[in-house]
């Protein structure tokens, strides 16, 4: 792969930073900035307002700029003020190379800004992927309700994926995907070149979740004896966090009273609350809400095993390799990229057949049974991602496309150089 040769001056296009939460997307925002600044290299991080109004902060090395905007990818306030701030630091030291997560510098691209500077964008999900769960999820629930909903929500997807072109806007592009998995789906939505399409992991910090002594961190959380499962995620129905409870009920009625603590909050806390009361399980389902990194890294290290049963098409979830290097046992959804995670020798974790609460509890059952199996997971996951999944590895990938995509666009910019030669040759032999 090799390293890169000098430093460079980078832009991280991002609207929504470490202010704004602490999902899957800010975190590696958040890892990768920090991991580039690390490596040598000048980063600035350009993102929606900040709640306290601060309009620069500067964080182990990393310029955030906040724009007044929300952080919403197509908020035309996003689009107006990301641009000039762009701009406004363009003009000031130029970058070397642009970073958009997702969509966040589609603004850039509208522009043209890419004729200027290389842009490279990192997809965490893609349309057809998207749409494809969307409507797998409207069948399957088999209620008018939820199904309406995903319809909605289809229809809300199309509204940002084609009007003005949107689709074909990261043509422009080197772009990446953390998984292999996502590779066909991105390129087909957006209409890209194989060529210009690259797989780069999501990295986590191995240096903040790591193993620890499990009783320890139970005391310092207040959590109950016995065998402990823990969910991690925002709380939607995609999610499949009501499959978790779900099988916390049917493991009581095998006599297994294994508690399960849920860290996150969402639109369906409420709803998750409601279901364990009525399984009769809601002094063994804790809900703690969103926590920050360092006390997620808590909640793992105590668990015995880590449950993420979503039903949605992820693309390459943080959550996963964060438990995996907590060394817990790892029980995941077979659906989009997760499987590319942990379908492997080993095995580093168990693959679930997507919203069936009955394999769920089947085999979380066999894994409570089972100290040596778990153990045996928990240390095959812990080396898997020491390998393929920490920051440092994530940083060196990400700056060869970058350096992939300096070289390519100084190669076009001599091309559109020749061509603009030539006419100007021809019309002179023409007079």
């Amino acid at each position: 792969m090799g390293r890169t040769l000098h430093s460079m001056r980078i832009c991280i296009m991002a609207v929504a930073g470490y202010v704004h939460g602490i999902g899957g997307m800010q975190q590696h925002t958040v890892d990768l900035a920090v991991g580039l600044t690390r490596a040598g290299h000048d980063v600035d991080v350009v993102t929606a307002r900040h709640p306290d109004g601060n309009e620069l902060v500067e964080r182990d090395g990393v310029r955030w700029h906040f724009v007044d905007a929300p952080p919403r990818h197509m908020d035309r306030r996003w689009r107006t003020k990301s641009l000039e701030q762009f701009q406004r630091l363009h003009s000031e030291r130029p970058f070397d190379v642009v970073h958009g997560e997702g969509s966040s510098a589609l603004e850039l691209l509208r522009t043209g800004v890419h004729e200027q500077v290389p842009v490279v964008t990192l997809f965490h999900g893609n349309f057809l992927g998207l749409a494809r769960a969307g409507v797998r999820r409207a069948i399957s629930s088999r209620r008018p309700r939820p199904a309406l909903s995903e319809l909605r929500g289809l229809i809300w997807l199309c509204g940002q994926h084609f009007p003005h072109g949107n689709w074909r806007r990261f043509r422009s592009c080197e772009a990446m995907v953390p998984s292999t998995q996502q590779v066909r789906d991105t390129r087909r939505s957006h209409r890209l070149e194989q060529r210009r399409l690259h797989v780069v992991p999501n990295g986590i910090d191995t240096h903040l979740f790591r193993p620890i002594e499990a009783q320890e961190a139970r005391l310092r959380l207040g959590l109950p004896p016995g065998p402990l499962l823990v969910s991690v995620g925002r709380l939607s129905s995609e999610k499949g966090v009501h499959h978790a409870v779900t099988a916390v009920a049917r493991l009581r009625d095998r006599s297994c009273d294994a508690s399960l603590v849920v860290v996150g909050d969402g639109a369906e806390r409420e709803a998750l609350e409601r279901l364990a009361r009525e399984l009769n399980v809601q002094d063994r389902t804790i809900f703690v809400g969103a926590q920050t990194p360092e006390l997620v890294a808590q909640y793992l290290g105590a668990a015995d095993i880590f449950v993420f049963p979503t039903e949605r098409d992820e693309a390459a979830p943080l959550v996963l390799p964060q438990a995996m290097a907590c060394g817990i046992a790892v029980a995941a959804s077979r659906i989009g990229g997760i499987e590319e995670v942990l379908n492997r020798p080993g095995p580093p974790g168990i693959l679930l057949r997507p919203g069936d609460p009955d394999d769920l509890a089947e085999t979380l059952h066999r894994l409570i049974d089972d100290q040596d199996e778990r153990a045996r997971l928990g240390a095959c996951a812990l080396e898997v991602v020491r390998a393929e999944y920490s920051v440092e590895v994530m940083t060196e990938r990400t700056v060869f496309v970058y350096e992939t995509a300096r070289s390519r666009f100084e190669q076009d910019t001599g091309s559109r150089r020749g061509r603009s030669l030539h006419r100007a040759r021809s019309l002179t032999s023409v007079r």
